[in-house]
């Protein structure tokens, strides 16, 4: 691991000199090995490791039936039997859950599509983790218990919304894409307060979902940070939690 990454403030939990590991913001798992080495890596301790951990090897194996980006189906037929092959629970769980539903695509052709279940609460916290990760990445702007982290789903109403905070003043822009469409992403930081950004992002080339009440959207969040002195309630017609991925 190096020096550079061991006895650091951990970027997810901000307990100064617990890092222990270096920890890519994306698992390499999401992206083919030609893509990992723009993966951007930060400081971690073992546990929040650990944490994000569990979550990446849920989403690995489930995120990629929705995938829309350039490597999509490759990913789809390389990784997902073997991941499959090695969690049977997980598998019987997305058989059992399988269905199918009419959705128009881009073109305004309605498809029959095969959906699989997602745990739409543990995707948003993987992006929380993400979106920590990236702040420290672009700015050194390590987020503490005084900070929260605020992850939407959104949808069509919710992308217009972000879209309008992006276009505000801002002290710094990021824009990036690991992954061929793995990860895309655009932040803009806070005049005022370096804890303050607002955030886009999009998996696997906008994978498709849709939520418990037939609502379709693509897999773009919306994420806030700030201190939690400045928070404002969330408005919950642009918070998806229960959905499914669309194939």
């Amino acid at each position: 691991m190096g020096k550079r990454f061991k006895g650091k403030t951990c970027v997810y939990c901000a307990v100064a000199g617990a890092s222990e590991t270096a920890d890519h913001v994306l698992a390499r798992e999401f992206v083919p090995i030609v893509h990992r080495p723009q993966i951007p890596q930060v400081p971690a301790c073992r546990q929040c490791n650990k944490d994000k951990s569990d979550l990446e090897h849920y989403l690995t194996a489930v995120l990629p039936f929705g995938g829309r980006h350039a490597d999509a189906v490759a990913n789809l037929k390389k990784d997902g039997p073997r991941r499959l092959a090695k969690n049977q629970k997980l598998h019987r769980s997305l058989a059992r859950g399988s269905s199918r539903l009419w959705t128009k695509e881009r073109s305004g052709l309605l498809v029959n599509a095969l959906t699989v279940p997602i745990d739409g609460e543990k995707v948003e916290k993987l992006v929380g983790f993400i979106v920590r990760g990236l702040i420290w990445h672009h700015w050194k702007i390590v987020l503490g218990p005084d900070c929260f982290v605020d992850v939407l789903s959104l949808t069509e109403r919710g992308e217009a919304l972000f879209n309008r905070y992006s276009r505000m003043n801002a002290k710094d822009r990021v824009r990036s894409n690991i992954g061929d469409g793995a990860l895309a992403y655009e932040g803009a930081q806070g005049t005022d307060n370096p804890q303050v950004s607002v955030w886009e992002l999009s998996m696997f080339g906008g994978a498709k979902m849709a939520g418990a009440d037939g609502a379709e959207f693509t897999s773009k969040f919306g994420v806030m940070t700030g201190p939690l002195a400045v928070k404002q309630r969330a408005d919950d017609r642009i918070r998806r939690r229960a959905y499914i991925l669309t194939v």
